[in-house]
């Protein structure tokens, strides 16, 4: 499992953890705005259908925004006395920002129409990338604002501090750099602010951040995670912050002692995060002091176990300790035993996940007795699970995975767990060895078994559990799957039965399902691919025995990944693939296919324009260039070698495809001239028209790919492609999503170079096995990123370019099979990354030059028969 997805499965283990060991918030506002009792006020009437105008999906949500009385109105309300409009909430969606749809488009100037506004609420939208406008600053009565998950860029503005009354301000954004401030001064103006949230901004350039909040003497609650904070300091004179209840500062790199920390005197913290913040050293004595600690995070440090002080103990209101991340080590045992140990034990989550932790499980509960999740995930412990986990009635989360720990699992330690939601025992020594006719007593909502010799039948007594969002059985050795599978696990969202050995055939009902990802590869399925789920994203069959044609209607309008490759398709692909307006990634690469690549100008509009990868290497595919890229103007990925493809390279592909980064034909019969225009996509880093039947000169137009011109370059589109490729996507059970992942297969199908994150330092020009003639361009050694170069077996003629001594990262040259002539260049001999070099088969003369990687030549032998190339003196 690589570490993103550990991260990612870390954290949704710590959502869910939280999430289930509580109850849920109140769903009323953080500030009640009063009902309208008449009509309203007609210019603020005016103003609203204005907002409703600049918003380009208003129609579902909004179509109660008609007639007069606009107090009414879904989302709005007025004052009792007044009639004026005091709170406007547009949050595009009710329950998660990710999953459902939003309003999109532009906060409208005549928001500020509205001056008696108490309450906005603007989250969950898409604003297309658009700052922040300064008028959000213009509402004296406002206490409540909420901006947070609603694409917005750039700098906050500092008029925001005119909202002297606030009370409520979130900002957090869905990813980090999106937003940033370059001071906090404005919080001065705010001293009624409770809630304080933002996340995901970028503060690198904040130093006085702790002073700036120490202003603000209501404070409860502040959420600064992943903001680039560096600096922190030790003692506050004067701490203001006596309301300060939940503290999040994690995912920050402060890189100082954790004792010398101002936070350590706010006695009110009931939750501190301090997860991944790169402190280190031993936590403070006076911890202890905290009497009224009910969270405290201290995940990604570099704190050891033993370093937790005795009086730690003292923290008999703790409920929730996480130090996932943090390189803890030690012996478990031990730190177990030096966890609060008090008479009234309120510790419900201990989180010590991915650490270093070894040794076997203490053998007594201590001060565990009441706990709802325990996850202990990726450390190194040992032995079997100790009696006093199997008696934790209250246990809602049971996370072990990863570990050495061994022993058999049986119904009778299970069954006391009648309050399990999630179950994770993957990648272990476990067994699990159940009655077939075992019911369990509780019900599960995800199951984690990945890894363990489950197999070779399918664990019967999971069929009670039909209440699952994710079965996770991969590489469980399981050949046989029951047709109750797909009946019970009708409402998973999310099932992986990836790297089994399962025959059989995929049912017919599949269209019925649930699930929004399918990872089915790496079996032994037979038959023909039915009809996807209605609510399918990722739908992943690769490397199975699926035979005969593709659907004329896959059912799935929602899909965004569709990976077949490695199968036995046969036939043409379908024009129906055009309506999959969603589609990001297409992989139909190592099948039987024919015919052309669907025009879908009929059948779409516009067709396929999400469209990032398409794979279509290894089949029996003809016809032109496909005009449907015309279409995709967000293509990355387009490999359409070994097949049968014609005619020529298309002059739009330069404008069409602006973010295109790899272009793979090799093993087709393309002709014509490699058309000029390739050398307008500033992106193309990786450029393989090998054994085709191309002519002419190599354009000049070649040597300004800026993206082959930087040695450091990282490419942001490719990056994000093959983050896609690996797989995005998808379980969305609390807020997050699991990963699958799959490599590029660039050279044969049993050796594959799997690209993942490395593929944005490969840069690659091959222009082998074609016709070219005329001269390598001069100005080759721009391209100074390159790290493959081969135009071997063509007809180019002239002198090796004295330039391409310039190409200081290439590791691999090949000009042999060539009219070359000419000296050897002596700037090659700075070439001291090359480790393989082929120049034979040309009519060089001269001397083979000294120095580095030439220094062992002889530079009178005509034939260097073991380096491969010939030079003639």
């Amino acid at each position: 499992m690589s570490e993103l997805r550990i991260l990612v499965q870390g954290t949704l283990i710590a959502l869910l953890c939280l999430l289930l060991s509580f109850p849920p918030p109140a769903t009323a506002s953080p500030l009640r705005a009063p009902a309208s009792n008449g009509s309203c006020v007609a210019y603020e009437r005016g103003a609203l259908l204005s907002i409703k105008e600049s918003l380009w999906e208003p129609s579902v949500n909004l179509s109660s925004w008609q007639g007069e009385e606009c107090c009414n109105w879904k989302g709005v309300r007025c004052s009792y006395k007044t009639g004026h409009v005091v709170k406007l909430n547009l949050r595009g969606s009710a329950h998660n920002c990710f999953r459902y749809p939003a309003y999109r488009g532009a906060i409208s100037h005549s928001l500020v129409t509205l001056q008696q506004l108490r309450y906005l609420d603007l989250s969950c939208n898409n604003f297309n990338w658009t700052e922040i406008p300064e008028l959000i600053g213009s509402f004296p009565s406002l206490r409540y604002l909420n901006l947070s998950y609603s694409l917005f860029y750039g700098r906050v503005p500092p008029q925001i501090g005119n909202l002297s009354k606030l009370v409520y301000l979130d900002l957090k954004t869905s990813r980090y750099n999106l937003l940033y401030l370059r001071d906090l001064q404005w919080l001065s103006h705010m001293p009624s602010l409770k809630h304080l949230d933002l996340s995901y901004m970028n503060l690198t350039n904040v130093v006085d951040w702790v002073h700036r909040i120490n202003m603000l003497p209501n404070l409860s609650k502040l959420y600064l995670q992943q903001t680039g904070l560096r600096s922190t300091i030790a003692v506050l004179g004067q701490s203001n912050l006596t309301a300060l209840e939940v503290l999040d500062i994690s995912w920050n790199n402060f890189n100082t002692p954790i004792a010398s920390n101002w936070f350590w005197n706010s006695t009110s913290l009931a939750s501190l995060n301090l997860e991944a913040c790169r402190f280190y050293g031993p936590i403070p004595e006076y911890i202890g002091s905290m009497a009224s600690l009910e969270e405290v995070n201290f995940g990604g440090n570099n704190l050891m176990s033993t370093m937790i002080p005795s009086n730690f103990k003292n923290l008999c209101n703790l409920k929730i300790l996480n130090l996932g991340y943090s390189q803890t080590s030690g012996d478990i045992t031990q730190l177990m035993e030096r966890l609060p140990n008090c008479t009234s034990n309120k510790m419900q989550v201990l989180d010590l996940g991915q650490n270093m932790l070894g040794g076997a499980m203490p053998s007594s509960p201590g001060p565990l007795k009441n706990l709802t999740c325990l996850a202990l995930p990726h450390n190194k412990l040992t032995g079997p699970i100790p009696k006093w986990i199997w008696s934790l009635t209250e246990l809602l989360v049971l996370d072990l995975e990863v570990n050495e720990l061994n022993g058999v699992v049986t119904e009778d330690h299970l069954k006391s767990l009648r309050n399990l939601k999630m179950l994770i025992l993957g990648k272990t020594l476990l067994q699990i060895k159940v009655s077939p006719n075992w019911v369990p007593p509780f019900k599960l909502q995800a199951v984690l078994l990945d890894g363990l010799q489950i197999g070779p039948a399918f664990p019967s007594w999971l069929r009670s559990q039909t209440g699952l969002g994710l079965l996770m059985i991969a590489n469980a050795s399981i050949t046989t799957l029951p047709n109750w599978v797909w009946v019970a696990f009708s409402r998973a969202e999310l099932v992986d039965l990836s790297n089994n050995q399962i025959t059989g055939t995929l049912p017919a009902t599949m269209e019925f399902m649930s699930a929004e990802i399918m990872a089915l590869s790496n079996n032994r399925f037979t038959g023909t691919i039915p009809k996807f789920p209605r609510n399918i994203k990722g739908m992943y069959l690769q490397v199975n025995s699926l035979s005969g044609t593709l659907p004329s209607d896959l059912g799935a309008p929602l899909l965004q990944d569709l990976m077949l490759h490695s199968n036995s398709l046969s036939g043409p692909i379908p024009s129906s693939l055009c309506s999959l307006t969603q589609l990001t990634l297409l992989d139909l690469s190592w099948n039987k296919l024919t015919g052309e690549v669907p025009n879908c100008k009929e059948d779409s509009n516009p067709p396929m324009h999400n469209l990032n990868m398409i794979i279509l290497n290894n089949n029996n595919l003809s016809g032109e260039f496909p005009g449907v890229f015309q279409s995709c103007p967000n293509l990355v990925f387009v490999d359409l070698s070994y097949n049968k493809f014609s005619g020529d390279l298309p002059v739009w592909i330069g404008a069409k495809l602006p973010y295109l980064a790899l272009l793979r034909l090799r093993y087709n019969m393309f002709t014509g001239q490699i058309p000029i225009e390739i050398g307008k996509i500033q992106e193309l880093q990786y450029i393989d028209l090998a054994h085709n039947n191309f002519s002419g000169s190599m354009p000049e137009s070649l040597v300004h790919l800026s993206a082959m011109a930087h040695t450091s370059r990282h490419s942001y589109v490719l990056n994000n492609a093959i983050n896609h490729i690996q797989g995005p996507h998808l379980y969305n059970l609390v807020f997050s999503y699991m990963f699958f992942w799959e490599g590029v297969p660039v050279l044969t199908k049993r050796q594959q170079l799997e690209f993942f994150y490395q593929i944005s330092d490969t840069l690659v020009l091959d222009l082998s096995c074609n016709s070219l003639t005329g001269v390598i361009p001069r100005e080759i050694g721009s391209l100074a990123g390159l790290r493959s170069l081969n135009l071997s077996w063509n007809s180019l003629s002239g002198a090796i370019p004295e330039k391409i001594g310039e190409l200081k990262q290439l590791e691999s040259l090949d000009l042999s099979n060539n009219e070359l002539s000419g000296e050897i260049p002596s700037s090659m001999t700075g070439l001291t990354s090359l480790s393989y070099m082929n120049l034979s088969y040309n009519t060089l003369s001269g001397k083979i030059p000294t120095g580095n990687q030439f220094q062992t030549f002889d530079a009178y032998l005509t034939t260097l028969g073991t380096l491969g190339y010939v030079v003639t003196p």
